[in-house]
């Protein structure tokens, strides 16, 4: 076997996860120890496991066997606490594995450290594809002088990987939850498989992967399934799962603990109100929340509406309760509905949440999710003074066979009639500014199609898509935002009429440097319409093109 370099005795860290288990003060001579021996471990894959050995006095040897299924990978690392010690690894058919002296299996000494310890540290590099059943580690060495114990970590990876997938380690009584078994192989999710969860031992719940109900996303790895804590208390997870593979079917387990805890605020109602304007139109949704608290503190309360779309709007309060019954009201304005969730109910209360806001920490006090339904359409809804759609049309507008300038134009609906101001910015991909418009515009009441003609040297250094921001249309004192109108589509620079035929870099004249990019491009497809790298337009970059460019200076 070969020795490295002198290291301090101690346990330490290997890759990834796995902890050598064993400190200095576990190796020394221990009174009381069982005969030589060991009992044999199970292996969980990916995970590290613990296997030890006890040595008598006057021992020559020491067999410690663990138990290995459905492993792709195996290595272990053993602390031999006895002078003049070797190592054999015995496969589950007894055949040797490793040797001593095997080159495998490095060695740190003991005598190496300071002070100098007895025996040394093995450490066996990865076996690949071991084989299924019991393996053993066995040690050969003088008379022993003492009692002591071998001590060491297994690690058998495997490319299939499980694990419990759970919001957080403390959840509420009451509170409906997701409960999820993720199943990877090499990191890439498995899907159609059949998994259970249990908790506490408790009737296995078979768990889904299809995207509906609890499980938030389809064919993801993570089976879920729906659970609502009723009683305060720990409880362990548990996830089972078969897999087919190669050498045939393995299961896999996993586990996780958590911990119910009772809400700080209970006896919780949920009131629901459609507020409405002139023409019974609706002006806005209200939310009434109301609690009973439990325990004086400072909390923070979040009421989320949500839309067929995905879309949401929530609202945030933070104050100091006493203990007794309070409330929270959340509204959601007609305006506010139309801009920000842009389509028709049913709009779904689908969370509310309270957290006991601590010097140091958030800790969750109430959840409650899809705690009631507004039908309300966009139709149904009051208009504004002042509304705008995130909504953008861009037409590009030729000269010459180049873009020119762009048509951009929104809608903006008002209730007057009048001269409105309008500005917003158009910038790259990136946010390089393009341009800043700024507009007058006479509108009609009802809805208005706004158009603004921008052409900018920008476009000829900058390659889109262009987005039109920061939206702002003011009449006295009514106005409306919007932080995104829309984008164009991803033009080039190369397509827009240029400032100066053959000026490629946009610094207003035909240069060296115009020459030198244009060559760099030869080759490179012609977009349509129009390319300013095209020069004399025959539908290619080539030389010929920047012979032509030549004559542009």
């Amino acid at each position: 076997m070969k020795t490295t370099k002198p290291m301090k005795w101690s346990a330490r860290a290997a890759a990834g996860r796995m902890m050598v288990a064993a400190a200095l003060g576990a190796i020394v001579p221990l009174a009381g120890m069982a005969p030589a021996g060991a009992q044999t471990v199970p292996v969980a894959v990916n995970m590290p496991a613990t296997v030890s050995g006890a040595v008598v006095p006057g021992a020559t040897s020491l067999d410690i066997p663990f138990s290995v299924a459905g492993a792709d990978g195996l290595r272990l690392e053993l602390i031999a606490p006895v002078d003049g010690v070797s190592l054999t690894l015995l496969d589950p058919a007894g055949n040797v594995v490793i040797a001593p002296g095997d080159p495998r299996a490095t060695f740190r000494p003991g005598s190496l450290a300071s002070p100098a310890l007895p025996g040394g540290i093995f450490e066996i590099a990865e076996l690949p594809e071991p084989l299924d059943g019991t393996w053993t580690i066995r040690l050969a060495f003088p008379a022993a002088p003492g009692k002591t114990v071998a001590l060491g970590t297994v690690f058998a990876r495997s490319r299939y990987q499980v694990g419990v997938a759970v919001e957080r380690d403390t959840l509420l009584v009451g509170e409906d939850v997701s409960l999820g078994l993720l199943v990877l192989e090499d990191g890439q999710p498995i899907t159609g498989l059949a998994p259970t969860i249990a908790l506490n031992g408790g009737a296995p719940l078979g768990a889904a992967d299809d995207g509906q109900g609890a499980d938030g996303k389809a064919d993801d790895g993570v089976y879920s399934v729906d659970h609502t804590f009723t009683a305060a208390g720990d409880y362990t997870i548990t996830g089972n799962v078969a897999i087919p593979t190669p050498k045939g079917t393995i299961n896999r387990t996993a586990t996780a603990r958590v911990k119910a805890v009772s809400p700080q605020l209970n006896n919780a109602t949920v009131g629901l109100t459609t507020l409405r304007g002139a023409n019974n139109c609706v002006s806005s949704l209200r939310v009434d929340f109301g609690f009973n608290v439990l325990k004086a503190a400072r909390y923070s309360t979040l009421v989320r509406l949500t839309a067929p779309n995905g879309r949401s709007i929530d609202v945030r309060k933070a104050a100091g309760y006493g203990t007794g019954a309070s409330s929270v009201t959340a509204e959601y304005k007609a305006a506010d509905i139309r801009t920000r969730l842009g389509a028709d109910g049913p709009y779904a209360v689908a969370l509310i949440d309270a957290l006991e806001l601590g010097n140091e920490q958030f800790t969750l006090a109430y959840r409650q999710r899809d705690a009631g339904t507004f039908t309300t359409s966009l139709a149904q809804l009051c208009s504004g003074a002042i509304e705008v759609q995130p909504q953008l049309t861009a037409t590009p507008i030729l000269r010459d066979g180049h873009i020119d300038r762009f048509r951009l134009a929104f809608p903006i609906t008002v209730t007057n009639g009048g001269f409105y101001q309008i500005s917003y910015k158009v910038v790259g991909p990136n946010g390089e500014d393009i341009e800043l418009v700024n507009a007058s515009r006479s509108l009609v009441a009802g809805a208005n199609n706004v158009e603004v003609e921008l052409a900018s040297d920008r476009f000829q250094v900058v390659d889109g898509p262009y987005r039109a921001i920061s939206l702002v249309v003011l009449q006295g004192s009514n106005s409306a935002r919007v932080a995104t109108i829309g984008s164009t589509a991803a033009y080039s620079r190369w397509q827009f009429y240029p400032k100066k035929a053959g000026d490629l870099d946009g610094d207003g004249l035909v240069g060296a440097n115009d020459a030198a990019l244009l060559s760099q491009q030869r080759g490179a497809p012609v977009y349509t319409p129009g390319d300013r790298r095209d020069i004399n337009r025959d539908g290619t970059i080539d030389i010929r093109d920047v012979r032509a460019l030549q004559q542009l200076r």
